[in-house]
């Protein structure tokens, strides 16, 4: 390698030249010195006096003479460079087709890989948006020992309690849901907005970029309303007007005065738009056992997250012990912030990057077997300039050139595929983690886009460059490099088994994804997904304070609703399927019946106006639904699912059976078939369905099924909504498609990238079997020409053609079988009603690639059968 970039040291016999030039100059001066009577002896210590320091300047010497020569190799160095690149750009040209098959392998190598690397980086290793913000943790409580498996809010006074007592983390800031409507200068709104306490932006290290933000004084119950407006809130609804600062907005029907603007670039782990402090009352009805909060706590300095963790540990354990009625068996269950909003698609990026990195594993494989050949071609061209003195590290330095002068291209091409595919991936990526980490393309993914132009010109060019540099002289202007395709054959033939292997692996990984995908959005779901429309409608409290009146509201827009000729169905509920983290529950207690361990079930519960089982597509097992005569005042009855009657009434009818819960009991009167209203991939839920009459809310989702048009039965419920009050705007407005859609992104997601993945790995698989294939029929040109020649049938060197390709197939699938099944093992936990070693997929995966396969070999060997006999033997 020195040799070859000139990296050894200057000549070892410098300093004896130098030395050799003293002695000339000091012999001469003495002779002098002689001439004018000295006598030898004392000429030379004339000499010598005359010269001077002669260690000293013979250091110089040496000095400017090293300068010299270094100055003058780097010259040379720097103008065999531009002669390569000259001599790269030139070979480049000649062969166009080579070249624009190698870029285009390398810009889908590398396009892919930067742009997942702009994914994980965005993800995975850029830390998230604020100060600190390794020490952000989510907080939650653990009920495991209750039977629930996923993290669960805090009450209120656990939410206090907690902050009061800690000694690991130096703020606590809590925050809940709040959805207001904005009304006043344009039409009426729906806004996303969070209830926060007054330290929450403090604890996030955000400041204001006008006005101020809130302080604990805002959380008094008796403090003056007032919000803070996110940046494209604040340009959108009110034009970037500076003068928002102190003006006062409606929102559900009260005024609130705007105190700030919060940063263009704040992204804030809360999906809000506008916020406003948490103004809990002293004496709020929500206790411990009112799970509604949500918090987000700031660890000390030097304190670990274990450390903080035991900490907490100790609160709930204290708690536990002082409120045995709620807080026993309930735990605390910390996360760190950044894993929190980036967990669910940890794992998966990881792989795809993975994967992704054998897509470019494939094309460097693919390249390199190209470059093979191409060097097999060009045997006469390298032992010529062999013969003409060139030595083997100068004729490897050319080709190596010539390797990265391609990846530096391709490398270009590549980053721009990839600052596309970032934007790609960046609208497929859930919105919880889209909006906090943008995914972009930076200077790092730009620098590794960099590096890896580099490698990938090293990894296919440095070994095509030092196998080709082996020329034999004689033997190379004897054939002029026909035959020199046999040479390296097995090494060819090794990376076109390699890639072939590679592809099928990536291709079978995206067939189980997608079939995963394609299943789970088929799955029953045990209601209705297709054809029917939700929107939200939220009556305010200021101008609705007892639910009652809105609930008569909602059922007059409903009635409304119904009369209209583009609207064939409408019914209510308070929370949808497929919302999330829109789930309540409840304890209740089946009258007469025992209680395992002695504590009340825990029931996730609905409530729905008459007509939505049958407008939702729930089965009914038993009994009735909801009619107008379950209304407020009459006696309360409830519907289950057919999980919540196993789980409290197992074997037995729950009909006419009654429950109780907070002291109130209701009949139930129906059993609808057991759902799955969180998505295919979640487990079912025990449920419990109330009149809606019954549960009063200020709020519900409207579920409407058009009649004809979908904008049209949309414009209906618009002007119902606008009849009963203008100053309500319609929120949440989605097909059950959309929201199923939102349920299987990352399944979608997952599909689409392995999918992408393993057809460009087949793309560039293919190619290289094609490309391989017909440089070795050109390569036997000669050989094909005498067997035609001496009697052979056309059809008999088509089958040597795919006989040798064939062979290629069978060991390239064999490898890849072995591997898929690795493969699939790795992607169990992201499939969905398929198995890891689907034996569909596998054969469907085999038989696709083996006929592609096949074809790259057949149209070569078509080739070869049209060999003219004449002109291939003289041409020799």
């Amino acid at each position: 390698m020195k040799r070859i970039f000139h990296w050894s040291r200057g000549p070892a016999d410098a300093p004896e030249e130098v030395r050799r030039e003293i002695e000339l100059h000091l012999e001469l001066r003495a002779r002098e010195f002689e001439a004018q009577g000295m006598s030898p002896e004392a000429a030379r210590r004339a000499a010598l006096e005359a010269f001077g320091d002669r260690p000293a300047i013979e250091a110089e010497v040496r000095a400017l003479r090293g300068t010299t020569l270094s100055e003058r190799r780097r010259r040379d160095y720097a103008a065999e460079l531009g002669q390569d690149f000259r001599l790269a750009l030139r070979g480049l040209r000649r062969t166009p087709g080579f070249t624009l098959v190698a870029l285009l392998t390398l810009s889908i190598g590398i396009g892919a890989s930067t742009a997942m690397f702009s994914a994980v980086r965005s993800v995975l290793l850029r830390p998230l948006p604020y100060p600190g913000s390794d020490r952000l943790v989510q907080l939650w409580t653990d009920y495991r020992s209750k039977g629930r498996a996923t993290p669960e809010w805090l009450t209120p006074p656990e939410f206090q309690d907690w902050q009061a007592a800690t000694r690991a983390f130096s703020a606590m800031a809590s925050y809940q849901a709040w959805g207001p409507n904005l009304t006043g200068g344009g039409d009426p709104e729906n806004l996303t907005g969070a209830a926060v306490s007054g330290n929450f932006f403090s604890v996030l290290g955000t400041g204001p970029a006008a006005g101020r933000l809130f302080s604990a004084a805002d959380d008094d119950a008796n403090a003056e309303r007032v919000v803070v407006l996110s940046d494209p809130l604040w340009r959108r609804r009110f034009g970037s007007d500076r003068g928002m600062i102190g003006r006062t907005i409606e929102l559900n029907a009260e005024p609130w005065t705007v105190i700030g603007v919060l940063p263009a670039d704040f992204r804030s782990p809360v999906p809000a738009e506008i916020w406003r402090p948490v103004r809990r009352p002293a004496n709020s009805g929500c206790g411990r056992g009112c799970i509604t909060v949500r918090a987000i706590g700031r660890m000390k300095p030097g304190v670990t997250f274990e450390q903080a963790k035991a900490d907490l540990d100790g609160i709930a354990a204290r708690l536990a012990r002082e409120y045995p009625q709620t807080n026993e068996g309930v735990g605390a269950w910390p996360i760190p912030l950044h894993e929190q909003i980036t967990g669910p698609t940890r794992a998966p990026l990881a792989a795809f990057f993975g994967a992704v990195l054998f897509v470019l594993l494939i094309g460097c494989v693919n390249l390199a077997n190209l470059l093979l050949l191409r060097g097999a071609a060009r045997a006469r061209e390298i032992s010529v300039r062999a013969a003409l003195g060139a030595g083997r590290g100068r004729l490897v330095r050319q080709l190596v050139t010539e390797s990265v002068v391609l990846a530096a291209a391709g490398g270009v091409l590549g980053l721009l595929l990839g600052w596309w595919g970032s934007r790609l991936l960046g609208a497929l990526v859930p919105p919880g983690v889209r909006e906090v980490q943008e995914i972009r393309v930076d200077g790092v993914v730009a620098a590794f886009a960099a590096g890896v132009s580099l490698l990938a010109g090293l990894l296919f060019g440095l070994t095509p460059a030092l196998h080709g540099a082996r020329a034999d002289l004689m033997a190379a202007l004897r054939t002029a490099g026909r035959e020199g395709g046999s040479r390296g054959l097995a090494l060819r033939n090794g990376l076109v088994v390699v890639e072939l292997a590679l592809a099928f692996m990536l291709l079978v990984g995206g067939g189980l994804l997608g079939q995963s995908f394609l299943k789970m959005q088929r799955s029953d779901l045990g209601f209705r997904t297709r054809e029917l429309l939700t929107a939200a409608v939220v009556f305010p409290r200021a101008r609705y304070p007892e639910p009652e009146r809105a609930v008569v509201a909602i059922l007059e827009v409903i009635e409304r609703v119904r009369a209209r000729p583009e609207v064939a169905a409408v019914a209510a509920v308070d929370q949808l399927p497929l919302l999330t983290g829109g789930d309540q529950d409840v304890d209740v207690t089946p009258v007469g019946e025992p209680l395992p361990g002695g504590k009340p079930f825990d029931i996730w519960y609905r409530s729905a106006t008459p007509g939505y089982f049958r407008l939702i597509g729930m089965r009914l097992v038993a009994g009735r639904e909801f009619t107008p005569a379950d209304r407020a005042g009459a006696a309360r009855v409830g519907v289950v699912n057919e999980e919540a009657a196993r789980r409290m009434w197992p074997g037995k009818s729950p009909l006419g059976r009654e429950l109780t819960s907070g002291g109130k009991s209701l009949t139930v009167v129906g059993m609808v078939g057991t759902a799955r209203p969180d998505g295919p991939n979640q487990p079912v839920k025990a449920e419990l369905f109330f009149p809606y009459a019954q549960l009063a809310t200020r709020g519900a989702f409207l579920v409407v099924e058009p009649r004809h048009d979908l904008a049209a039965a949309l414009g209906a419920v618009r002007a119902a909504v606008r009849e009963v009050d203008p100053q309500v705007p319609l929120a949440a407005v989605a097909t059950m498609e959309e929201r199923i859609g939102e349920v299987v992104a990352l399944p979608r997601l997952y599909a689409l990238l392995v999918g992408i993945f393993g057809v460009a790995a087949v793309a560039l698989a293919i190619l290289g079997v094609y490309g391989v294939m017909a440089y070795a029929v050109a390569l036997r040109h000669r050989e094909i020409g005498v067997r035609l020649a001496l009697g052979a049938a056309p059809g008999a060197i088509r089958r040597l053609v795919l006989g040798q390709g064939s062979r290629l197939a069978v060991f390239g699938l064999g490898l890849g079988l072995i591997g898929a099944a690795a493969v699939g093992r790795l992607l169990r936990t992201l499939l969905f009603g398929v198995g890891p070693l689907d034996a569909f997929t596998f054969g469907g995966v085999a038989i696709l690639l083996g006929a592609m396969f096949l074809l790259a070999c057949w149209l070569p060997a078509r080739r070869a059968m049209r060999v003219d006999p004449l002109v291939a033997i003289r041409d020799e």
